[in-house]
């Protein structure tokens, strides 16, 4: 599949049928998500590895890693790839400050494109659902109808000429996360969101303390790319959120935010490729690793947890300089012992 982009937004994608319909409503404070039993001293975390290329780090031992937990050291057990089936939800921002300004084309466009091209490269070895949102949810397709909705749906919109007028509003970016967690059902490590949108959010009911505690006691991990107008253009609303809220969330999970994104010219460029070295696709590919191709790294704390924590892992000296310019996600933050 050709994956091409030009500043109207304008990507073609082939179609495998009609979009399906969902009628699903969420609710966003009812219910409970799966809570793990954290139990001490011993528990396991997602963490992965890549180098200054953003390639995954092959052939890591317990030994080249290293972790403090207020100040004690936490002992490594075992580390080893993680060969669960993995769900993603991917979200998708349609607010209006993603919509066409006078000096750039929509960042809609981009995030469709960039929405479409995950689905094309994990369709076969992950399972996927999808939300747009703005002020709430406007699309669902969850993962009881297939990954081949998902296409369709994009595949719809992507076509769809006057899709414009759908992208207006507020951002409930907070809430949307909340709802995409309610489409994981016993969800677990293995599974993730995967967020496109500018990080603001203007709309929603809940904080982000409620968004980090949800997504701790799950266990999902949060990740995104940030969508960027040109440097000295401000489409965001001044009442929105600041996108570093985004990372935190992210980061504490066990996720981060991946790239920025926006249009130079008729390509799109990424932070995580400045150099522009590689084509955006191959970029974007070696990133999804670190959602999905992920290891399971199995500690025992020094003592037991009775209050969330945050703890550093890195790796050690020696692996530090064996692997330079390496970049570790893992969850920041360690539940308490027994958390619901």
């Amino acid at each position: 599949m050709e994956f091409r982009l030009d500043k109207s937004g304008d990507h073609r994608v082939r179609s495998a049928g009609k979009c399906v319909a969902s009628s699903l409503i969420l609710a966003l404070c009812t219910g409970t998500i799966g809570a793990q039993d954290f139990s001490c001293p011993r528990r396991t975390v997602p963490i992965a590895l890549r180098d200054k290329e953003n390639l995954p780090i092959e052939n890591v031992s317990v030994a080249d890693i290293e972790a403090k937990v207020r100040g004690k050291p936490v002992k490594m057990l075992s580390l080893a790839p993680d060969l669960r089936p993995h769900r993603v939800v991917v979200i998708v921002d349609a607010s209006g400050s993603m919509g066409s300004t006078a000096a750039e084309p929509p960042l809609f466009a981009l995030e469709f494109a960039l929405a479409w091209h995950f689905f094309e490269v994990n369709r076969q070895t992950s399972q996927i659902a999808l939300l747009v949102f703005n002020s709430h949810v406007t699309e669902v397709v969850d993962f009881a109808q297939g990954n081949s909705a998902v296409g369709d749906k994009l595949q719809q919109i992507s076509s769809d000429h006057s899709y414009a007028k759908n992208v207006k509003g507020k951002t409930a970016l907070r809430d949307t996360i909340l709802a995409g967690l309610q489409l994981l059902r016993h969800p677990t490590s293995a599974d993730a969101l995967y967020v496109l949108t500018d990080g603001g959010d203007n709309a929603s009911e809940r904080n982000s303390a409620d968004v980090t505690q949800r997504l701790a006691a799950s266990s999902v991990r949060l990740f995104g790319v940030l969508l960027r107008q040109e440097v000295g253009y401000r489409n965001r609303p001044p009442d929105e959120s600041d996108p570093d809220e985004l990372s935190e969330m992210a980061s504490k999970s066990g996720g981060e935010i991946l790239t920025a994104a926006a249009w130079h010219g008729k390509q799109m460029a990424l932070s995580a490729d400045s150099e522009a070295k590689l084509k955006s696709q191959e970029t974007l590919a070696r990133l999804y690793q670190t959602i999905l191709g992920n290891k399971l790294l199995e500690i025992e704390l020094p003592f037991p947890i009775a209050k969330n924590e945050r703890w550093e892992l890195r790796l050690s000296d020696g692996a530090r300089r064996r692997w330079i310019g390496t970049h570790i996600t893992y969850p920041t933050t360690l539940m308490k012992c027994n958390s619901e």
